[in-house]
């Protein structure tokens, strides 16, 4: 099976962030830093504008900006650590690279203790791997060389690091643990690392996981210059700059290699230093991220997404104050802008920019050594002025839901950090806003627009039908009224109406009326009929118009089709056909263009293609469906490709391209279920933005987008009637009826992120699990104690449809939540949790329990059925058949139920691992279990009897065995993190550690490896997909990750997988990534082996990378796959194949 992976909704969370400004501009600008691309953004007076974005192959481990020649650099891991020096042009707002510094002491191993990128001027240091350092220096001028060494220190547990101040002292201050665990601070010169005088070797009081270089304001004196450490509800200052020298020996000057010169000894300034050494209490447990505003104020924000205001003084010694100014996301990264505007980064919450108080920043000068200022308790001296990514980052769980009957799932997922969780639920689609509402109008079926003058763009009626009546709403000036039956007489108000649309004839301004007994031709000035055509026989039963040619087509309940040319003077019949002969003759609905007609037959499920000019069936034209249409649409989408969609009465919509001569082409149909029940369809009336809207009991829109067929689901639901309008007042907009009401509304956004989140409150989530028969989401969650350092596991239950809590159960002390599950067996229906007991001192959990959740019938809640105790920790549990299957500590067991539903019984089967069992997939036909350490083992429960002798000799009785067989076991060591089985119940996925995404097939009794990809993200849940596609591109796997990621594996043929392989080759050799990466290189799989070299990519394409040759220019295409030898070059017959492979993969995802 080879896969095309493909991502949904791209990384969203932002790792770093840069306040900085660029040459030859006077601007300022936002640089960011995301998982997957480097953003710039310019700051302008309504906030921040996206003026550059390039992709980042590789794992970003920092950004920083130098100085004076204002390159950005950026850290990578990865396939390689590296140094990437950039340079940004303003005019053409265009990104290059200046120099890459490849950094591999160790070939091909990832990071071993990294301790950052750390920049001081136009120098950076950075240590990728334990006791080296990479100095980097580039000239401050024009053509800005690079200079740079390979150094080492004797420091190999490195904690923190940072360049002090000032700059040019080109120091590094290091804070390191020993052998015993205890921690130090040195100082080293930044091109040597030589130990250095105005930093000497200091054994530290606390371990600190902070360190910040700080540069302090005296007044009418030189700037006090150091270091801020920071621990756990601690923080340490330490002098390294002018500030701790005496009187007239303030200055140092710089020799040589830039190794300070003192007139004191190092031991005299080892004394100042020791003296020199405040230790002060903060009010925050951790630093998340800083950034300094000026010579007197930090900005620290927490990991509970709270943020600080430290306000520094030397007078006479250091002391600080923390302000506690309000609450943001919890921050990654924090630069300061201007005017107290200050840019949060984050994880796990949307980014903001917020500004600060005035009353805050003009400063405190009150304060005193240690002091914490406490301000009001209600008192929040910030304002969130916007919000910028919807941030869904770090995602823990996931799995698909479908709780209203559309057909189309959605992910639920959950996300959180140390202040707080969300349960949310994510589609991709249309955004609709509503525009205006009329109640009052119930059971309607039709609705139709009007002009009356031909040539305006506005609309000023709207002919509204039921079964048995019609009236006619006025539009004029954003009010809707009621017409009376004196005005535009000529329209019916006594039966329902099948078609009214405006007509084009010359020097009148005419429409067309058509009620089941009659069509009729109007004067829309005077309201009075021009001519009346009646059907020889039967009634009408539907009809369409094309207004070009001004032909009207008509059907009747006797199996007859009419054209009718409209004239002036009336209606002409120009051609006719009976369908009597056919075994089902009446006619649904049709639809046509100047060329063709489709028709529609109810009882036969047929749709046929017949010419207008003959009125003859075309070849190759039938579609036989497995339920009738109630209307059938013809649209091109403003473009040349002709489209025919069907709404069949089963609640799906089909899409089917069709030549301009009316032929079906092969290979082209699509399915959309949209629920039940009978579906509507109209085109929006904007003709600069063509779209197809259908609706029913659930709606989507239809486009085309890049030239591909492009399907949004729209947040409409239980449609009776549908139009588009272009009112007085509203504007371009689509109204429909629903219930007793009539909606305006305008669609704003296609294939937009939309986000149900519901908050948990301080719950951080862990697990979660959606039972469908008791319509519920099960979420294990801890939830922190704001009095004591200690947490408790909780396991919540939340209705689906709209969040209701329907319980929860707290879980004993020292009892943590690991897995959730889910029962449905006959009328019995569980939700299954799994704990473990944490002891101190214990390497792994020694127990745990099962414990089973039901619904009280009374009350609705759910509430505890079942317990039972185990020897280990639960890491997974499942339903197999009627029993209970769970992962406890190194093994596997197998549990009954009670006759009583409320008991759990011993363990019937076992199956016993050297390794703690991580999971559990349950299949009909195999159960696979990865465990911690071997990867994955595929097993079988094999049930036998045997006979047992009784108390009486003469009788035996048969007893039931249950026993668990290994099938097949793969024997490396991946450590995987998620696991899977696909859809054709033989192809196992999982993910690993270190980014991987590795397959096998089940074969003989043997896992045989098949695919291996970098994705560089840690995926936390693969979840099957339950797509029914049977030809073409197929998901069948959907993915997310920790940094907001949600992708899909889709599956391609053989043929396609080989085209799609040697494009990605291609293209891989035409195109590199920033720094001249390559693709093959960074995708090929991290880690599994030892060797000089990774083992290459293979089994899976990756498809965000080959879609973008779709947005190439002709000649740039055409130049990709001509490359190489007339064997290896792609033709046009072959190029054709792989953008019909493109165009449905993307149309699967």
């Amino acid at each position: 099976m080879h896969l095309v992976s493909l991502t949904s909704h791209p990384p969203s969370a932002v790792l770093y962030s840069l306040a900085c400004s660029f040459q030859e501009s006077d601007e300022r600008y936002l640089s960011i830093l995301t998982p997957d691309k480097l953003q710039i953004h310019a700051l302008k007076a309504h906030g921040i504008e996206l003026v550059c974005e390039q992709e980042i192959w590789g794992q970003p481990r920092g950004l920083i900006q130098l100085e004076k020649s204002k390159h950005l650099v950026v850290a990578l891991d990865i396939p390689q650590a590296r140094i990437l020096i950039l340079r940004f042009d303003p005019r053409s707002s265009k990104l290059s690279i200046h120099h890459t510094s490849i950094i591999s002491p160790l070939a091909h191993r990832p990071s071993v203790n990294f301790s950052g990128i750390l920049g001081g001027g136009q120098s950076l240091c950075a240590s990728f791997y334990s006791g080296h350092v990479k100095f980097v220096e580039v000239d401050p001028k024009a053509p800005y060389e690079v200079k740079e060494s390979d150094l080492r220190v004797h420091e190999l547990a490195i904690q923190s690091m940072c360049y002090t101040l000032p700059s040019s002292d080109k120091l590094v201050a290091i804070v390191y643990t020993d052998s015993l665990g205890r921690g130090w601070i040195i100082g080293r010169t930044a091109n040597g690392m030589d130990s250095s005088p105005m930093l000497p070797e200091k054994e530290l009081e606390i371990i600190p996981e902070t360190i910040i270089p700080v540069q302090i304001e005296n007044p009418g004196d030189d700037h006090t210059y150091g270091v801020l450490l920071f621990a756990s509800d601690r923080a340490m200052f330490i002098k390294t700059g002018t500030g701790y020298f005496s009187s007239g020996e303030t200055s140092q000057s710089t020799k040589g290699k830039g190794k300070p010169k003192s007139s004191r000894s190092k031991s005299e300034v080892k004394a100042d230093i020791q003296a020199s050494m405040v230790a002060v209490d903060v009010p925050y447990r951790d630093v998340a991220a800083w950034t300094q505003v000026d010579g007197k104020h930090l900005m620290i924000g927490d990991s509970l997404g709270r943020l600080y205001l430290l306000t520094m003084s030397m007078e006479p010694q250091f002391t600080m104050a923390c302000t506690r100014l309000g609450d943001i996301s919890v921050p990654s990264t924090l630069s300061y802008l201007s005017n107290n505007i200050l840019y949060v980064g984050s994880l796990s919450g949307p980014s903001q920019l917020v500004r600060i108080s005035d009353e805050i920043t003009s400063g405190d000068n009150s304060v005193s050594r240690g002091k914490k200022k406490q301000p009001d308790d209600e008192a929040i001296y910030l304002e969130v002025m916007a919000e910028h990514n919807e941030n869904i980052a770090p995602i823990w769980d996931a799995t698909l839901v479908e709780i209203d009957g559309s057909g189309q799932p959605r992910i639920a997922i959950i996300s959180g950090d140390e202040s707080g969780g969300w349960l949310s639920v994510v589609h991709k689609g249309a955004s609709f806003r509503e525009l205006a509402i009329l109640d009052g109008l119930g059971s309607l079926e039709n609705v139709f627009p009007l002009k009356k003058y031909f040539d305006t763009h506005e609309h000023s009626y709207l002919v509204a039908s039921t079964t048995t009546s019609t009236f006619i709403l006025s539009l004029a000036n954003s009010s809707v009224t009621l017409l009376s039956p004196s005005e535009l007489s000529a329209i019916s108000r006594s039966g329902t109406t099948i078609l009214a649309s405006n007509v084009a004839l010359q020097g009148i301004d005419t429409a067309i009326h058509v009620t089941s007994n009659n069509a009729v031709l109007l004067d829309l000035v005077t309201g009075r009929g021009i001519n009346l055509w009646k059907p020889p026989k039967g009634d009408i039963t539907a009809a369409d118009l094309d207004t070009l040619s001004s032909t009207l087509c008509v059907a009747t309940s006797e199996g007859y089709l009419f054209s009718l040319n409209i004239q002036p003077s009336g209606l002409v019949k120009t051609n006719e056909v009976n369908f009597k002969s056919r075994p089902h003759s009446q006619i649904s609905s049709l639809s046509m263009n100047a060329r063709i007609v489709a028709v529609a037959f109810w009882g036969s499920n047929e749709i046929v293609i017949i010419s207008l000019d003959n009125f003859k069936i075309l070849e190759q034209s039938t579609m036989e469906e497995p339920s009738a249409a109630s209307a059938v649409h013809l649209s091109n989408f403003g473009a040349s490709q002709t489209y025919l969609i069907a709404a069949r009465l089963d609640g799906a919509v089909v899409i089917q391209a069709i030549t301009s001569q009316g032929e079906l082409i092969p290979n082209s149909r699509r399915v959309v279920p949209l629920g039940s029940g009978p579906i509507h369809l109209t085109t929006t009336a904007d003709s600069s933005d063509v779209r197809v809207i259908a609706a029913g009991k659930h709606a989507a829109t239809l486009s085309i987008i890049n030239k591909r067929l492009s399907v949004s689901s729209l947040p409409v639901s239980d449609v009776c009637a549908l139009a588009a309008v272009n009112a007085p007042g509203i504007g371009y907009s689509i109204v429909y009826a629903s219930a007793n009401r009539l909606v305006f509304g305008e669609i704003e956004q296609l294939n937009k992120l939309n986000i149900s989140k519901f908050n948990l409150g301080s719950d951080t989530p862990l697990c979660l699990a959606h039972h469908p028969g008791l319509s519920n989401y099960a979420i294990g969650c801890v939830r922190p104690r704001s009095d004591t350092p200690e947490e408790r596991h909780f396991i919540r239950f939340q209705d689906d449809s709209t969040f209701k809590d329907l319980g929860q159960h707290k879980l004993k002390y020292s009892e943590v939540i690991t897995s959730i599950g889910i029962y449905a067996h006959g009328t019995n229906s569980y939700v299954l949790a799994g704990t473990a007991v944490i002891t101190p001192g214990e390497s792994e959990p020694l127990s745990g329990r099962i414990i089973a959740f039901g619904q009280d019938k009374e009350s609705s809640m759910i509430k505890l059925q079942a317990s039972k105790d185990v020897e280990g920790g639960v890491s997974s549990v499942k339903q197999l058949g009627a029993r209970i299957i769970a992962a406890v500590g190194h093994g596997v067991y197998l549990y009954n139920f009670g006759n009583d539903g409320v008991t759990i019984s011993n363990p019937v089967a076992r199956w016993e691992r050297g390794y703690l069992v991580h999971d559990i997939i349950v299949r009909p036909n195999m159960l696979v279990v990865s465990d911690k350490l071997r990867s994955v083992s595929v097993l079988r429960l094999v049930e036998h009897t045997e006979l047992s002798d009784s108390e009486n000799e003469m009788e035996e009785e048969e007893l039931t065995i249950l026993q668990f067989e290994t099938v097949a076991m793969d024997m490396h060591a991946v450590w995987p993190t998620s696991i899977e089985v696909l859809s054709d119940n033989k192809t196992i996925i999982a993910s690993q550690v270190d980014g991987n995404i590795l397959t096998w097939e089940l074969e003989d009794g043997n896992l045989e490896p098949r695919a291996a990809f970098h994705t560089g993200e840690v995926i936390h849940k693969f979840i099957a997909s339950t797509a029914r596609s049977t030809t073409g591109p197929r998901t069948v796997a959907i993915f997310v990750t920790s940094t907001g990621r949600i992708g899909t594996l889709s599956t391609v043929d053989d043929a396609d997988a080989l085209r799609l392989t040697r494009l990605e080759m291609k293209m891989g050799d035409a195109i590199k990534g920033l720094g001249d990466i390559n693709h093959a290189e960074w995708r090929a799989p991290k880690h599994l082996h030892t060797g000089s070299k990774p083992p290459p990519r293979r089994g899976v394409t990756d498809g965000d990378f080959i879609k973008k040759f779709l947005e190439l220019d002709p000649g740039e295409a055409k130049k990709i796959l001509s490359a190489g030898s007339a064997a290896e070059s792609i033709g046009p017959a072959e190029e054709s194949q792989i953008r019909r492979c493109l165009d449905a993969v993307s149309m699967e995802q």
